[in-house]
């Protein structure tokens, strides 16, 4: 396929909100936190620059989650009651954004 917009969003969706995330930690929160805390900071950085880039586009709720989904993300935060905005700002806030 073809090289990603978000290749370190991309890398963190994939490798951190794949299908069995669950079982591997308690709550989204936790992943994200497991991320940055175990990753280099450049790579920590780099995701939070593609996500405060994603976040910058005119991109509607809808949008945002058929690209989070698109990098990997078996994550939906809709099923929590919450908007993948919202989600996609708290990663950001996480990371240090």
């Amino acid at each position: 396929g073809t090289m990603s917009d978000y290749p370190a969003l991309e890398n963190f969706l994939a490798a951190y909100f794949h299908q069995d995330w669950a079982l591997e930690q308690p709550t989204p929160e936790a992943v994200v936190d497991y991320f940055r805390d175990s990753e280099a900071p450049e790579q920590v950085a780099a995701t939070r620059d593609d996500l405060a880039r994603l976040l910058a586009g005119d991109l509607d709720d809808e949008a945002l989650g058929d690209t989070a989904r698109r990098l990997g993300s078996e994550y939906d935060p809709t099923r929590d009651g919450g908007t993948w905005r919202g989600w996609l700002q708290d990663v950001q806030a996480r990371l240090g954004g």
